[in-house]
């Protein structure tokens, strides 16, 4: 029962990490087309894009879950983590895990743990 409810927090908190992340690099097209950006710029932003909306999913799955807000963070930070290393290598066509992918991962650990802890608390 414990881990059902485990799946479904980490589930849900995924589901809104990812909507979170469309609708921040939607809007990030649409200034794009406004405004020029360099490729620095642009990754700043959308790094930036990302933690936050790990984080708020996160939260949310922290919150569902009502208790292990770091263990949830971490199942939701894998799971995002997850959905974006297959989502590029279906774009790019190639399925690459460098250092740079690594990185990533363990800072996406790191947020969503971090998170985690803090929904249970808010």
């Amino acid at each position: 029962m414990e881990n059902a409810k485990y799946l479904k927090s980490v589930a849900k908190g995924t589901i809104g990490t990812v909507i979170l992340s469309f609708i921040g690099v939607a809007v990030l097209s649409v200034l794009m087309t406004k405004l020029s950006f360099s490729k620095g710029i642009f990754n700043a932003i959308y790094v930036i894009i990302s933690l936050c909306s790990l984080s708020l999913g996160a939260v949310i799955g922290a919150k569902k879950n009502e208790s292990k807000g770091w263990l949830v963070g971490f199942g939701v930070a894998i799971g995002y983590y997850l959905v974006l290393f297959i989502l590029t290598s279906c774009f790019s066509g190639e399925l690459v895990f460098n250092l740079f992918d690594f990185v990533k991962l363990i800072i996406a650990l790191a947020v969503g743990t971090l998170a985690g802890m803090l929904g249970i608390n808010l």
